[in-house]
């Protein structure tokens, strides 16, 4: 079997660190022999080293300072010192091959195409975002030589055709959630009646949407009677300017267990302006929550007719869905289990692992 150097760009708890982990278990099943390494340290690094030996990149601080300078000169070298260093690692690997979670750790595939290894570049992202991560380390439009391209979901093999891939040179590998961590999440013991728990998971940033979900929340609490409706959003980043002290509002900050905090959740909510395919939602959906979202990237792929869909950023009918969920348990009920019927016959570990081993045999050819 081969000898895989899996690439993640960080080991936060977020989906594509996360996806990572559970390649490198598919990868370790398969009889791989895998080394893991992240470009930043993290609370997932545990996760990966219980699965193969694990290093957090070398100079990981310099690199992070090198990237937060302004101007272009001072980019080009932040970029000159990342694949530099992506060389020495893989050199210092001489692996089989060369998997690379995330165009954010596109240095990695210009070093192993520097260095003649076989790679697989498993996209995540999408538009701008996918563009930017590949233009900084200087691949323009996709990577070619020995490169094989992988999509997370239907929406981000689109963007990738979009740039000029070929179909024979794409695989389509669609996130899954892991079912096992969320087991214990979904046998918590039922509790008496309280506030309706409206709730969102992710990074507090502008991408992610949390002025929406802000505008949301305002419009509903301002007609609910007091104490019925809660909302709450689990993820690090600091809260949005005006929101501290906003009555029926928390944000909880980061989580170490992000599933025991959405199993709290009564209805999952996904206000995103852009989000290929959120394992949040998947994640909810083996849960029995049901989700509101807007419709971006793969998210209707996801969900089907196992939750709703509102137009992206359209923020009166995003309120509508949710209070019309908040006002029917029965509805949030059917909802939930035909959405875990639907993750769970749709996102199983099997055909991730069936299909992951098929990249690999295509990467060899």
């Amino acid at each position: 079997m081969s000898r895989v150097l899996l690439v993640s760009h960080e080991a936060s708890r977020t989906g594509a660190p996360r996806i990572a982990a559970l390649v490198a278990r598919g990868l370790v099943e398969q009889g791989h022999r895998v080394r893991i390494v992240s470009q930043r340290p993290g609370p997932l690094v545990e996760d990966f080293a219980a699965v193969a030996p694990t290093r957090v990149t070398p100079l990981w601080r310099t690199l992070r300072r090198a990237w937060a300078r302004p101007g272009r000169v001072r980019s080009r070298a932040a970029a000159l010192l990342e694949v530099g260093t992506a060389i020495a690692v893989v050199a210092a690997h001489r692996p089989d091959l060369v998997y690379v979670n995330s165009t954010s750790s596109a240095a990695y595939v210009r070093a192993a195409t520097l260095l003649r290894h076989p790679a697989v570049l498993h996209v995540h992202e999408s538009g701008e975002v996918l563009r930017g991560f590949l233009g900084r380390v200087g691949i323009d439009g996709l990577p070619g030589g020995d490169v094989r391209l992988v999509a997370c979901s239907p929406s981000v093999a689109d963007a990738l055709v979009g740039l000029g891939a070929a179909s024979e040179d794409l695989d389509l590998l669609l996130s899954i959630p892991d079912a096992t961590r969320l087991a214990g999440a979904a046998q918590q013991p039922t509790k008496p009646p309280r506030a309706v728990v409206v709730g969102c998971l992710g990074a507090v940033e502008h991408r992610k949407g949390v002025d929406l979900w802000l505008q949301v929340a305002r419009s509903l609490l301002d007609s609910a009677p007091p104490g019925s409706l809660r909302f709450v959003w689990v993820g690090g980043g600091d809260p949005p300017a005006g929101s501290a002290g906003l009555a029926g509002v928390e944000f909880a900050g980061a989580s170490a267990d992000p599933a025991a905090d959405m199993a709290r959740f009564d209805i999952m909510t996904l206000p995103s302006r852009d989000d290929p395919f959120p394992l949040v939602v998947m994640e909810a959906m083996l849960l029995g929550k049901p989700v509101v979202a807007f419709d971006v990237g793969g998210v209707s792929h996801q969900l089907g007719d196992a939750g709703v869909l509102v137009p992206p950023e359209d923020v009166e009918s995003f309120a509508r869905e949710v209070a019309a969920l908040v006002a029917d348990a029965g509805r949030r009920e059917e909802l939930g289990a035909r959405g875990r019927e639907r993750a769970a016959t749709l996102f199983s570990w099997e055909s991730f692992e069936a299909g992951l081993g098929q990249v690999l045999a295509k990467a060899a050819r």
